[in-house]
This record gives C-alpha cells, sequence and structure tokens, in this order.
C-alpha cells in the first residue's frame, strides 16, 4: 500500500513539473512569436490550458504539503481524541464535498465533447476534465493525510483528555 501511495504521488509530482514545464515553453514561445513575428495564437491558449492542468493537480499536492488555508483555533484547545473526531468530520464533509464536485466534473465533461477550444479547435472536455481528475486527487490526499495525521491531527501539541 505505501509503494502504490508513493507511486500515486509521484505521478502526480511529475504531471504537475511537466505541466508547468509545458506552460513556460508555451509562454516563452508566444513571447518569442511576438518578436519574430510567427504565428502565436495557440500558445497562448495551450498555456492557459496546461495552467488550468497545472492548478488543479497542485491543489491535492498543496493539501499534502498542508498549504491549504485551515482555521484551526478550536482544534489547538482540544484533547487528542476530540481532535481525532474533529478532523473525521471535516475529511468526511470534505469527501462529500469532493464526491459533489467530481460528479459535476462528469457532468461539466460531458458537455465539453460538443463544444470546441476556440484557436486550437480540439474538444473542451479535454480542459473540463480537470475538474473529475482534480478532486479524485484531493480526495485520495485528504484520506491520506487523515491516516497520516492521526496522532496529531491538526499539527498542534495535543493533550490526551481522560
Amino acid at each position: 500500500m505505501t509503494r502504490a501511495i508513493r507511486v500515486f504521488r509521484s505521478v502526480t509530482d511529475a504531471l504537475l513539473i511537466a505541466l508547468f514545464a509545458f506552460m513556460v515553453a508555451a509562454v516563452v514561445f508566444g513571447v518569442a512569436g511576438r518578436y519574430l513575428h510567427f504565428k502565436i495564437s495557440y500558445s497562448v491558449e495551450l498555456a492557459t490550458y496546461a495552467q488550468i492542468w497545472m492548478t488543479a493537480i497542485g491543489a491535492g499536492v498543496a493539501l499534502r504539503f498542508g498549504a491549504m488555508f485551515a482555521l484551526d483555533t478550536l482544534s489547538r484547545h482540544l484533547g487528542l481524541a476530540a481532535q481525532r473526531l474533529l478532523s473525521v468530520v471535516i475529511a468526511g464533509f470534505s469527501l462529500l464535498l469532493m464526491g459533489v464536485m467530481f460528479y459535476g466534473g462528469v457532468i461539466l465533461t460531458e458537455s465539453g465533447l460538443r463544444q470546441m477550444s476556440p484557436v486550437l479547435q480540439f474538444r473542451m472536455s479535454w480542459i473540463f476534465l480537470a475538474v473529475p481528475v482534480s478532486t479524485f486527487i484531493l480526495g485520495v490526499e485528504i484520506v491520506l493525510r487523515l491516516i497520516e495525521r492521526w496522532n496529531d491531527p491538526f499539527g498542534g501539541d495535543a493533550e490526551e483528555v481522560a
């Protein structure tokens, strides 16, 4: 199981790096095109779509490293058992939200089968697919964070309350 988690995280990291490199290359190509006078309209669209995917995948990576917004005032004053319960409740609601977003993302992706991108003329479903993919990645990271942080759910010095 640990190996599968490492592979999953390595794939998301590699995708994020590849998308960033692709986006930078598209932007550089676009800037060069302005000065060397060759067609660049598709480079802007490619950079935009790479950024959309990068943001979608990056949310899961940010969650993994605890870089997401959180309010922890209440949790710092709870004992370990209460922190665990609160973290399970938060994860449950988060997974429910991810489920709704995944479902909506599938519907959006299906609608993208009938839409074409303005310049490149490929199906927008490839761009809209970022929503269900990112919610799946976020869902996995929510569960993994819950498991990995079980003994210290909110990163504070929890005291065991008897």
